[in-house]
C-alpha cells in the first residue's frame, strides 16, 4: 500500500497537500475490504484459516486489521513484526519491546489466539518468546522471510532478490525449533521457511513444531505437493510404528537430544578430526 501511494502520488500533485494521507487511505481500506471478503470466504468453507497480518512500524493499524479480520471469521491470526534497525542509537532491547508492545495490542484486542513470526535476527529467541508469552501471545512461527534486495552491478543498483526459498534453509530452522518447542511448551510452534516435502515434515515434528508452513513448494508443485507431505508423513510413521504425531512429535526437541548438539555452533566442529 505504501510503495502504491508512492507511485501514484509521483504522477499527481494535489493543491490541497493532503495527497498522501488520501491515497493512503484509499488504497488502505480498497485492500483491506478485498482482503476481508477473501477470509470471510476461505472461513466458509468450514477450514480454519489465520489471517496474516503486516503493517509498519508499530501504531494502531495492526489493532485495526486484527480486528477487522478476526470479525471476518478469522480462526487465528499471525503477526508479521519486523523492525529494520537504523539507528545505531536504538538498543536490541528497545526493538525487542516493540515487538512485544505490537502483539500484546493484538492480543488484548481480539478473542482469537494470536501468534508471532518471528524475524531469524533476533539474539535470543527465547526470552522475547517468553515475554510474548506473558503479553497473551499463544505461538510463534520461525521464522519470518522478509524482502532482501541484491544488487545489479551492471546498473549498480539494488534489485529485487529471489522471495522464494530452498530446502536447505530447514537447517536454519530446526535447532530454534527444538529449543523453543522444548523450553517455551506453552507456545505452539510452527516451522516456515524450507519446508519443500514430508521429509521436512517429519523433521520439524520431530524437532517439536506442531504445524509446517508451505509456499514455494506449492509454487513449484501446484497444491498437491500438500496431498503428497501428507502422505509421506503417514507413511513414515506407519513404518517406524507410530500410530499418531503427537507419538513422535518432540522426540528430538532439547530436552530429549544430546545437549551437546544445540551449542556446536563453530563451523570447525565439522571436522572433529582436523582440530585434534
Amino acid at each position: 500500500i505504501v510503495h502504491e501511494t508512492a507511485a501514484l502520488e509521483r504522477g499527481y500533485v494535489s493543491p490541497f497537500g493532503d495527497t498522501d494521507e488520501y491515497l493512503s487511505r484509499y488504497l488502505g481500506d480498497d485492500y483491506k475490504a478485498r482482503f476481508l471478503d477473501l477470509v470471510a470466504a476461505s472461513a466458509a468453507t468450514g477450514i480454519p484459516v489465520i489471517g496474516s497480518i503486516n503493517c509498519i512500524g508499530a501504531d494502531e493499524r495492526w489493532v485495526e486489521y486484527a480486528t477487522a479480520m478476526a470479525g471476518a471469521g478469522a480462526a487465528a491470526l499471525e503477526l508479521n513484526i519486523y523492525f529494520q534497525p537504523t539507528d545505531r542509537h536504538t538498543p536490541a532491547a528497545e526493538l525487542e519491546r516493540m515487538y512485544v508492545d505490537v502483539a500484546a495490542k493484538v492480543a488484548d484486542a481480539v478473542r482469537v489466539p494470536v501468534a508471532v513470526k518471528l524475524p531469524v535476527r533476533i539474539t535470543n529467541m527465547l526470552h522475547l518468546g517468553d515475554a510474548l508469552l506473558g503479553r497473551g501471545v499463544r505461538g510463534l512461527t520461525l521464522f519470518n522471510r522478509y524482502f532482501e534486495p541484491d544488487v545489479d552491478i551492471e546498473r549498480i543498483a539494488y534489485t529485487s532478490g529471489s522471495p522464494y526459498s530452498s530446502p536447505a534453509e530447514l537447517r536454519g530452522v530446526l535447532r530454534p525449533t527444538a529449543l523453543a518447542s522444548s523450553l517455551l511448551p506453552q507456545l505452539d510452534i510452527a516451522v516456515s521457511t524450507g519446508v519443500h516435502d514430508g521429509e521436512a515434515a517429519v523433521k520439524a515434528l520431530l524437532c517439536g513444531a506442531r504445524a509446517v508452513q508451505i509456499c514455494t513448494a506449492i509454487r513449484n508443485d501446484g497444491f498437491e505437493a500438500i496431498g503428497r507431505i501428507g502422505e509421506f508423513v503417514d507413511a513414515w510413521a506407519k513404518r517406524q510404528g507410530f500410530r499418531s504425531i503427537e507419538a513422535f512429535r518432540g522426540r528430538l526437541d532439547f530436552g530429549s537430544s544430546e545437549p551437546g548438539m544445540f551449542h556446536r555452533v563453530q563451523y570447525m566442529r565439522y571436522f572433529p578430526q582436523e582440530n585434534n
